[in-house]
């Protein structure tokens, strides 16, 4: 009989050996209730890590874009504010450049799209090719008037937020 490591590593579907992980490790991220991402610079899922926290399975996301997970009021910002820390990073000594914001996602949920918010660090990876981390968990929704609610803060500051 296959051991939990090796079930959670046919779970993955791979996941180990595509970024490196050990199915320990896998598994060890799936507790923490994170979405985690590997995702290329053209928004491509090149490997979901986890991906059940927002009612995806890894199937469903990788080879398709990481865009289709945020609402689409926030792309642009989501897009903006990534460039500018690729092009940052690109000139920076630090070998880890990141940031965290909080936006909407649209969680699957038996079908269906539900608009959440969620609290996201991303992070370049420095490599050929470069690639962003990508880690999101379901934060408490605030109250958006039906806007927008990206926002931007730096990736190592305490996480206490207030609604605006």
């Amino acid at each position: 009989a296959p051991s939990a490591a090796a079930a959670a590593a046919a779970a993955a579907g791979g996941v180990s050996a595509s970024v490196g992980l050990d199915s320990r490790t896998v598994e060890l991220l799936e507790a923490t209730g994170c979405v985690v991402l590997l995702v290329g610079l053209d928004w491509t899922v090149e490997a979901a890590i986890t991906a059940e926290p927002f009612g995806y399975s890894r199937q469903q996301l990788v080879g398709g874009s990481l865009l289709r997970l945020m609402h689409p009021e926030e792309h642009l910002a989501l897009v903006q504010t990534t460039q500018a820390l690729v092009a940052a990073a690109a000139g920076a000594e630090s070998p880890r450049s990141s940031l965290r914001a909080t936006h909407r996602v649209l969680l699957h949920e038996n079908g269906a799209a539900r608009a959440a918010v969620a609290d996201s660090t991303i992070s370049i990876i420095r490599g050929t090719p470069a690639r962003l981390l990508v880690s999101s968990r379901y934060a408490v929704p605030v109250e958006t008037n039906g806007g927008p609610v990206f926002r931007v803060y730096p990736a190592r500051q305490a996480s206490v937020y207030s609604s605006v």
